[in-house]
Order: structure tokens, then C-alpha cells, then sequence
């Protein structure tokens, strides 16, 4: 089955000005460093990682919100790099985007009807039409139809995200790029989010980049997981399967830094949580970006990077020790 989305060596440096006064010169940061991901019609492809490791930078540049420094983007068949203006505009109705910040994302100027219908004013839709889809998207992400003539200020973190969704749904996309949508909100909040997005996946046949740092909570929406550390992904598999079998040392210790519900949940002595900081971007270790923080390193992993290796069906991870 041709996947809906595929990357192929997918990489964005960020040009940096470093050295002395006299002696300046550029140096990148390798946000995204060669990554290479499938996503089927459908299907949620969680993504999970510490602060910095290049998650939101991969999100953007899947669906050219800003450029890749190179690689293959397909979407649909449609090689999203290289699409004319006029084509770019009219696959854009395809994608979209819903922020970590609830509050950021929304222009605290505008009602509510114009935020939301928004991106259907750039596709040139008819206000009356606009006026309608509006009214049907508030009542999908469960806000009263009165909510329309309201400002942002005047709602809760939730409901604020809520709107975030409308407006990012509101042309109907089939790909949608979740960016730590649930991050900025309480706990209790949490929940419902990830629900609604449950919820409108199904009944608007979506399919979901989630990004997120929290492990429990993509787990409970996702199909697969791939794990990132410093712009490169390390595992990919199954969302049941990388919890119960984890293979590489870094996945082992963002499942133990999740709060087990019951202290006898916890698998004791299996898995150490992750001791150190995340190394720069501009300077990555050599070898496998990891060995500066993993109980497992040995003497190739401080001078070869791990290839993507199977060793189960649909498990993928980059390790030279459990490869």
C-alpha cells in the first residue's frame, strides 16, 4: 500500500554565526539530520522525544511550513519540495498544523468565525459556505455555536485548543500534524484533547503526526512511535510493541521516566532513566549520537553511527549493542 506521506533522508540545518569578533564564520545545526519515515492513510505515527531533539523542526518541514535543506518529501505521490506555487497552494487544503501553544497560535485581535474560517477566506470560499462549515466545526470540537463571536481571551486553555483544532480542520485536510497539542494544558485537560483528536481521526478519516514528549499519552493515540534523539530517529515500532520490548537504551529510559500507576507497575532494575543533557546541535558526538549518555556504549558507537537495522518485523532501531 502506497503510504500517504513518505520522507526520505529528510534533513534541516539552520545556519549559526559562531567564532570570535574578527574571526566569524557559519556553522549549521543539524535540527534534522536524515530522517526517513512512512505514514499510511489513516494511521497516527507518534513521535516522541526530549525538548530540542528536532520533533516540531521535522513537523514543519514535512508539510513545508518551512524548507528542508534536502531530502524527498512525497505527499500523495506529489513531491511537496518541488511543487509549483499554484499546486503548493492547493495540496496546503491537505495539510495542516495544530500548535503546542493555545493561546500563541491565536490572534487575539480576531472573533472566533474569522479565526476559524481563516484558511477557507485564502482558498477564496464563499462566506456564506464559510459561515456554515464554521457552525458545523464548532459543534465537532464541542463548543456552543455562541462561542463564535467571542475573543480568545475569553475562553480556557481547552476550549482554546479546541478552536486551534477547528481552524485546522475547517478545509478538511487529510494530514494533520499534531505539535505537542496537549503540553501547555492541565492534566485533567489533556485527556479530552487527545479524545476529541480520537474522535475527529475517525469520523473525518484523518491521519496524525503526534508529536509529543510525554510517552503515556502518545501511546494512547498512536499506532506506531518512532523515537528521536538529537534530528535522528533511533526506533520505530508498533505502539504496543516498543512499550513492551523497547530496544534501544534511550527509548528503555523515556518509559522509565513515566509515572507507573502503581509503584508495583514498575519493572525495577530493567530500565534506567536517562542521566545527563541533550548534546548540542552544533556540535553532535561523533558515531552514535547517543553514546555520550548510554549504560550500554562500547568502543563503535563513540566512532560509527548504527544503521537502521529490522530485527523484528516492523521494529526498527539504530543500535550497535541491540540492533
Amino acid at each position: 500500500m502506497t503510504p500517504l506521506l513518505q520522507a526520505t533522508g529528510v534533513t534541516k540545518h539552520f545556519p549559526v554565526r559562531a567564532g570570535g569578533f574578527l574571526h566569524r564564520h557559519t556553522i549549521p545545526l543539524r535540527a534534522v539530520d536524515g530522517v526517513d519515515l512512512t505514514i499510511q492513510s489513516g494511521e497516527t505515527l507518534g513521535l516522541v522525544g526530549e525538548s530540542g531533539c528536532g520533533k516540531s523542526t521535522l513537523g514543519r518541514v514535512l508539510i513545508r511550513l518551512i524548507p528542508a535543506t534536502a531530502g524527498e518529501i512525497l505527499f500523495d505521490g506529489n513531491d511537496l519540495p518541488r511543487l509549483d506555487p499554484l499546486l503548493l497552494r492547493r495540496t496546503r487544503r491537505e495539510m495542516q498544523i495544530i500548535f503546542q501553544d493555545p493561546f500563541g497560535a491565536l490572534n487575539p485581535r480576531m472573533m472566533v468565525e474569522d479565526i476559524i474560517a481563516e484558511p477557507l477566506v485564502i482558498q477564496g470560499v464563499s462566506s456564506a459556505a464559510r459561515q456554515a462549515q464554521v457552525t458545523e466545526m464548532l459543534g465537532m470540537v464541542g463548543l456552543p455555536a455562541r462561542a463564535r463571536q467571542r475573543f480568545p481571551h475569553e475562553f480556557s486553555g481547552g476550549q482554546r485548543q479546541r478552536i486551534g483544532i477547528a481552524r485546522a480542520l475547517i478545509t478538511r485536510p487529510r494530514f494533520v500534524v499534531c505539535d505537542e497539542p496537549v503540553s501547555a494544558l492541565d492534566v485533567s485537560v489533556q485527556a479530552q484533547i487527545v479524545n476529541l483528536l480520537v474522535d475527529l481521526r475517525a469520523e473525518l478519516g484523518l491521519t496524525y503526526l503526534f508529536i509529543a514528549h510525554d510517552l503515556a499519552v502518545v501511546k494512547h493515540i498512536s499506532n506506531r512511535i518512532a523515537v528521536m534523539y538529537l534530528g535522528k530517529i533511533v526506533e520505530l515500532a508498533g505502539s504496543e510493541t516498543l512499550h513492551a520490548t523497547p530496544r534501544h537504551p534511550y527509548t528503555s529510559a523515556l518509559i522509565a521516566a513515566v509515572p507507573a500507576m502503581h509503584p508495583r507497575n514498575r519493572r525495577r532494575g530493567t530500565r534506567r532513566p536517562l542521566a545527563g543533557d541533550i548534546p548540542s546541535a552544533l556540535h553532535p558526538p561523533p558515531g552514535c549520537r547517543f553514546h555520550t549518555r548510554c549504560p550500554l556504549a562500547i568502543d563503535a558507537c563513540r566512532v560509527i553511527e548504527p544503521p537502521m537495522t529490522e530485527p523484528a518485523p516492523g521494529h526498527f532501531v539504530a543500535c550497535h549493542v541491540m540492533g
